[in-house]
C-alpha cells in the first residue's frame, strides 16, 4: 500500500541515470563463466553522498529512462526558475535604490 500508482496524466521521476554494467550471472554452464559477460542496466541514485543501485529489467528499461529524464527536466525548469527569480528581485532592487534616491 505505500506505493503510489501512477496514472495517464502523471509522469513518474526518478533521479539518477541509467548505468549499463557487464556482469556475471554465477551459473557454471553459462558463456560469462568463461569471460563474456553479460550486459545488466542498473538504476543509478546517490543519497547523502552514498550511491545506491538498482537493478533495472530491460523490459523496464524505456519506463526508468523515461522516468530519469522527466526528473533531469523538471529540475533544469526548477534551475531557470531560480535564475529568473534572482535576476527579477536584483532589478526590484535596482529600482527601490533609484526612487529612494531621488
Amino acid at each position: 500500500m505505500g506505493e503510489t500508482q501512477t496514472h495517464n496524466s502523471a509522469i513518474k521521476m526518478l533521479p539518477g541515470f541509467i548505468a549499463s554494467v557487464r556482469i556475471r550471472c554465477g551459473k557454471s554452464n553459462c558463456r560469462c563463466s568463461r569471460g563474456a559477460r553479460h550486459l545488466a542496466y542498473y538504476h543509478v541514485t546517490y543519497s547523502r553522498g552514498v550511491r545506491f543501485r538498482k537493478y533495472v529489467r530491460r523490459a523496464q528499461l524505456a519506463d526508468v529512462l523515461a522516468a530519469c529524464e522527466a526528473h533531469r527536466e523538471l529540475q533544469a525548469e526548477l534551475r531557470a526558475g531560480r535564475a529568473e527569480y534572482k535576476r527579477t528581485l536584483a532589478r526590484m532592487r535596482e529600482l527601490i535604490k533609484l526612487l529612494c534616491n531621488e
